[in-house]
C-alpha cells in the first residue's frame, strides 16, 4: 500500500501565489505534484491520496487519479499529522498485513529509498523546523528541534516505508496521535533505521519552492536548454530561430527591459548558437491559470500587467522600412497554409462537413466566419512586438506584481529577423492561453473524440476562470478598442494554423481541432 498525504492545505506563503490547495495539486513541470508521485508507486501496489474533507477535486482531477487507480481518501480538515495518517488507513478499509510507503504531499523523491522499516533523511539548506535523527537517546530518536550544528544538516524528509502498518496505527495512537512520539515508540519496539538521499525535492515552503522547482526543471531539460540556479542558456544548431530570440533582446528599447530577465549575452558554442537570460525563480502564467485557485482580482491584476507591457510595445514604433510583421502575414495566408496542410495530412478538405456538439459545420466555414471578423489593418501603427506572447511565456512575482516575458518570436513570416510587428497579434496570443484555453489542452485537461466527423469534446470549467475572462475581455475592449468579436475570430485562425505543429500527439492535434469548433460557436453567438 502508498499512501500520499496530503490531508492539509499548502501555508500562507504559497496560498497567496496558488491558492488554497493540498501539497499535491502544486503545479510541476506543467503537471500536478501528484501525478510525479504517482510515478514513484511500485508496481502491484495499491495506491491512496488522502486530502482535506473541505476540498473539491475537479473533474479532470478525478478522471486522471480514476484512470491511474489512485483512491483518494477525505480527511477531517485540522488534524494532526498523526491523527490524519490513522485517520486515511481507517477510511481505507483494506488489511493491513503488507508494508506500507508513506510519501508526504509536498515531497518529491525520485528513485524512492530501498528497504523496509526506514526513515529516509537528507541535507537542508534552510533552517526551518525539520524533525531530526538523535542518535544519542533511544526515547527520542526523532525529535521536532532542529539544531543544524549538530545534526550535521541532515533532516527527516517525508518518505517512511514500515513493515507493520497496524502496529504503527496503535503506536501514534498510544502516543496521543502525535506522528514523531509514534514513531519514536515504533523505533523501540520494532525498529526503524535511516536512509539517506540526495534527491529530496520539497515543496513544502515557499522557498524550497522554488529552489526545488529549479532542480526539477534541470534533471528534464533537452540539450537545448542549460538551467543553473543563476542563469538559463538555450541553445540550438538551427540558428535562425535562436539568433532571431537574442536579437530581441539586445535590441529591445532601455525603457523596456523591466519586462524581460537580465541579457547575459549569445554566443558560438560547439557549432551552436547560444545565449544566457538570469533565472528568475517565479511561476509561468500557463501554471499559475491551469493549476491555481486564484481569486478574479488577483487576475485582474496579472491581466493589466500584461497589457501594460502591450501598451508600452505601442510607444515604440518602427523606423520605416525595417522588416516587420503585420496582421495580415500573421493570419490570411499563413493559416491557408497550415491548414490545407493539416487537411493533406489528414485525408479531409475543408469542405467536409462535421458535427460539433450536435452543431454542424465545415473548415470553410470556420476560416469565412473568423476572416470577417479579424481586425481591420487601417491606421494600426507597427511598433515593438514579442510574437508569442502567451502564458506560457510570461512569468509572474506576486511580490513586486510585475511581469517577465521569455521566448520572443522576432522574426517575420519570412523569417527576417525582427523585433517590430503589430501588436495585436500579441494580444491574439494573450487571447489564446485566456479565452482559448489553450494551456488546459496542453496540460491534458479535456476529453474528445472524433468519429465518422462527430466531435465530442469537453474542457475543464471553472467558474473563477469564467469570471476572469469576461474581465479581460472587458479590459481588452477599454484599452484596445478590440470586440470579443475580434478577439475569438484571432484565436480561431491561430487554432487552425497550429494544427500541423502538433501531429507528433495525435489526441492532443485532435483537441486543437475540436477547440476552434468551439471557439466557432462562441463567435456565432456573438454575431447571431
Amino acid at each position: 500500500m502508498f499512501l500520499i498525504m496530503s490531508a492539509a492545505y499548502i501555508d500562507i506563503e504559497l496560498q497567496s501565489e496558488f491558492g488554497q490547495l493540498p501539497p499535491s495539486l502544486l503545479p510541476l513541470g506543467n503537471r500536478r505534484l501528484f501525478q510525479h508521485q504517482v510515478a514513484l508507486f511500485p508496481d502491484g501496489v495499491s495506491g491512496y491520496l488522502s486530502l482535506p474533507e473541505s476540498f473539491q477535486l475537479s473533474d479532470m482531477d478525478i478522471c486522471w487519479l480514476t484512470e491511474h487507480n489512485v483512491n483518494v481518501i477525505k480527511t477531517p480538515d485540522g488534524l494532526s499529522l498523526g491523527a490524519s495518517l490513522v485517520a486515511a488507513l481507517n477510511l481505507i478499509e483494506q488489511p493491513l498485513e503488507t508494508p506500507l510507503h508513506v510519501l508526504f504531499g509536498d515531497t518529491l523523491i525520485s528513485p524512492l529509498p530501498i528497504g523496509n522499516d526506514i526513515v529516509s533523511v537528507s541535507l537542508v539548506e534552510d533552517s526551518y523546523n525539520w524533525a531530526t535523527v538523535n542518535k544519542t537517546s533511544t526515547n527520542l530518536w526523532l525529535s521536532e528541534k532542529t539544531d543544524l550544528s549538530t545534526t550535521q544538516n541532515h533532516v527527516v524528509c517525508g518518505y517512511f516505508k514500515f513493515s507493520q502498518p497496524r502496529h504503527l496505527m496503535r503506536c501514534i495512537t498510544q502516543s496521543h496521535w502525535h506522528f514523531l512520539d509514534g514513531l519514536n515508540r515504533y523505533q523501540q519496539e520494532i525498529g526503524l533505521k535511516t536512509v539517506a538521499t540526495n534527491n529530496w525535492l520539497d515543496f513544502g515552503h515557499v522557498n524550497t519552492y522554488y529552489r526545488s522547482k529549479a532542480k526539477f526543471t534541470t534533471q528534464r531539460a533537452f540539450n537545448e536548454l542549460t538551467i543553473t540556479p543563476d542563469w538559463i542558456e538555450k541553445s540550438s544548431y538551427k540558428t535562425t530561430k535562436i539568433q532571431a530570440e537574442a536579437n530581441w533582446f539586445e535590441q529591445l528599447p532601455p525603457r523596456m527591459r523591466n519586462y524581460i530577465p537580465q541579457f547575459m549575452g549569445s554566443y558560438y558554442s560547439d557549432k551552436r548558437f547560444k545565449y544566457r537570460l538570469e533565472y528568475l525563480h517565479h511561476t509561468a502564467l500557463n501554471e499559475l491559470y491551469v493549476f491555481s485557485h486564484l481569486p478574479s482580482v488577483i487576475w485582474q491584476n496579472i491581466f493589466h500587467r500584461c497589457l501594460d507591457f502591450i501598451t508600452e510595445c505601442q510607444h515604440h514604433l518602427a523606423p520605416d522600412n525595417v522588416p516587420n510583421s503585420s496582421l495580415k502575414d500573421l493570419f490570411g495566408l499563413k493559416t491557408a497554409q497550415r491548414l490545407n496542410e493539416y487537411c493533406l495530412s489528414k485525408n479531409i478538405t475543408i469542405d467536409d462537413t462535421w458535427n460539433y456538439n450536435g452543431e454542424e459545420g465545415t473548415l470553410s466555414d470556420l476560416v469565412a466566419l473568423s476572416e470577417q471578423w479579424l481586425p481591420c489593418n487601417e491606421n494600426n501603427k507597427i511598433s515593438v512586438l514579442h510574437g508569442d506572447f502567451c502564458f506560457s511565456n510570461v512569468l509572474y512575482d506576486f511580490r513586486t506584481n510585475r511581469i517577465k516575458t521569455i521566448d520572443p518570436r522576432g522574426l517575420t513570416h519570412t523569417n527576417e529577423q525582427t523585433i517590430y510587428g503589430d501588436t495585436r497579434y500579441d494580444l491574439a496570443k494573450l487571447s489564446h492561453s485566456i479565452l482559448g484555453m489553450y494551456d488546459w489542452i496542453i496540460a491534458g485537461y479535456y476529453h474528445v473524440k472524433i468519429n465518422d466527423r462527430h466531435i465530442t469534446f469537453s474542457l475543464a470549467t471553472n467558474p473563477q476562470l469564467e469570471d476572469a475572462q469576461q474581465l479581460f475581455i472587458d479590459m481588452v475592449s477599454e484599452r484596445f478598442n478590440l470586440s470579443p468579436m475580434n478577439l475569438y475570430a484571432m484565436q480561431i485562425q491561430l487554432f487552425l494554423s497550429m494544427l500541423p505543429l502538433h501531429d507528433d500527439d495525435k489526441m492532443r492535434q485532435d483537441a486543437l481541432f475540436a477547440n476552434a469548433f468551439r471557439l466557432y460557436e462562441i463567435l456565432k453567438g456573438y454575431t447571431q
